[in-house]
């Protein structure tokens, strides 16, 4: 049975002259934050993105980084707001999927220095992002969202934390609040960022090898090397990655950062990021757990993943 948002892209794509090739839509991604089905036409795969209330913002972020900053994101064909879901043209494949026969780091350098660039122009307009209500994790207010996790006392045990760890977790916040403050008197400034940026949410197109930005229901206003650090450790996972090929990616990819600051202080940021960071991925899961069904998010077996990163962030502040 056609649920009535493929209705409605189908009627759509018809509308607008498409030739639609199959009787039904392909479904490739369901969860419980996002489903994405595949339409086949004579213009080529249009793909429908349906998404929970709480990230129903995707499709107005896409069109603010497109309108104004002439962002590599998804072309928008149509919106329905009503049931939190859009179409999209086809922009390629996931880079994660391109890199499985050969990793090639000019592709991945060259997408994280556009996004870099995207990062900076928007530092001076973060407001038309908070506006549309984007969540606001400036270094600011990650105190108090760390504060508000860590209350969350029967949901971190049921995750695997122990009543010791839960104290640990309060006595770190004068820590999470002194790096907050020192990364706030460098040059760096905070602006939009992918929460969940990393190879598998970059398409790239093979004819012309530019890449796209994908999964923009996720963004947060923050600092920029968060995703900037998730990216990196990510391409180091997933493609064995050594530790020279590592440092030389990472160098490459400091290049767009260099005309705001010295390689010094930016090797200062990246270290306090890498601090921190596990309570910036917390903070990304505890909101697709507070998006979604709770029923259908225990489904997908993700027990584990806030008292791993918060663990690893007692373990690192202990032992610094």
């Amino acid at each position: 049975m056609t649920n009535s948002h493929m209705l409605w892209a189908i009627t759509v794509l018809k509308d607008a002259g498409y030739l639609i090739h199959a009787s039904q839509p392909e479904i490739i991604q369901k969860t419980p934050w996002s489903m994405v089905c595949c339409i086949k036409t004579n213009q080529g795969p249009v793909y429908l993105k349906k998404v929970p209330p709480a990230l129903s913002l995707e499709s107005r972020i896409i069109n603010i980084l497109s309108n104004e900053f002439h962002a590599n994101v998804p072309s928008i064909i149509a919106v329905n707001q009503r049931q939190h879901c859009f179409l999209m043209k086809n922009a390629g494949k996931p880079l994660h999927d391109y890199f499985k026969q050969n990793f090639q780091p000019d592709i991945l350098i060259q997408a994280m220095q556009d996004y870099t660039r995207l990062q900076i122009s928007t530092s001076d307009k973060i407001h038309r992002f908070l506006d549309t209500g984007v969540p606001d994790w400036r270094l600011k207010n990650l105190p108090k969202l760390y504060q508000d996790l860590i209350a969350q006392e029967m949901l971190l045990i049921n995750d695997g934390l122990n009543n010791d760890e839960l104290m640990q977790l309060r006595v770190l916040e004068p820590a999470l609040f002194s790096i907050c403050e020192e990364l706030s008197h460098y040059k760096i400034k905070e602006t939009f960022g992918h929460a969940d940026f990393h190879d598998k949410n970059i398409l790239i197109d093979l004819s012309t090898k530019k890449s796209t930005i994908i999964d923009l229901g996720e963004v947060v206003i923050t600092h920029p090397f968060f995703s900037f650090l998730n990216c990196l450790h990510r391409a180091k996972l997933n493609f064995s990655l050594s530790e020279s090929q590592y440092q030389q990616l990472q160098h490459a990819c400091f290049k767009p950062w260099l005309a705001l600051d010295t390689s010094d202080h930016l090797i200062e940021i990246l270290t306090l990021i890498q601090q921190c960071w596990p309570i910036h991925s917390v903070l990304g899961e505890f909101r697709l757990m507070n998006s979604v069904d709770k029923s259908a998010f225990q489904e997908l077996h993700r027990q584990g993943r806030l008292s791993n990163n918060l663990r690893h962030w007692i373990n690192h502040m202990s032992s610094s």
